[in-house]
């Protein structure tokens, strides 16, 4: 995102992948720059952030490589945060697949102290959302009220 603002920011940020730059029709004030997450992560973190890359460091726009470099940096920068480790979850996820039919995506649960494991429930988007949802305490929205969460990933 770039200072501009949600909608109106110039490329390479793409608004369509920030869902919360489409509510009340104005850019609310928490949708910042990913130039203050280092600020962030020092001081008062909220709850739930929600980070979406531009259109070169989501890899549509750009060679996997500058994707993944970006990637690493932002992992590094909030798993090193005292946020992170105080209870923090982080999940990495993609919004398509390699175009093979069944729209398999990647999805990775990183918290401190997580054992290396995997599932082989099939998952949706609703699934992660009911899953966050769970996390905070909140009532589900939609869909997300008949979907599975991916309690097998985050659960002892």
């Amino acid at each position: 995102m770039t200072d501009a603002g949600c909608l109106d920011s110039p490329l390479p940020y793409d608004p369509g992948h920030n869902p919360f730059a489409f509510y009340g029709g104005a850019c609310p004030s928490n949708v910042v720059p990913i130039s203050e997450l280092a600020g962030d992560l020092g001081g008062k973190t909220p709850r739930f952030s929600w980070i979406t890359p531009d259109r070169c460091h989501d890899t549509h726009d750009c060679d996997v490589s500058v994707g993944d470099a970006w990637l690493r940096q932002q992992v590094d920068q909030i798993t090193a945060s005292d946020a992170w480790k105080s209870g923090g979850v982080l999940f990495i996820t993609w919004d398509e697949d390699d175009s093979n039919g069944d729209n398999r995506v990647l999805t990775l649960v990183i918290a401190p102290g997580m054992s290396h494991r995997s599932s082989t429930r099939a998952y949706t988007h609703y699934s992660l959302l009911a899953t966050i949802e769970d996390l905070l305490g909140v009532k589900r929205l939609g869909q997300t009220a008949k979907a599975t969460p991916m309690s097998d990933l985050i659960q002892g």
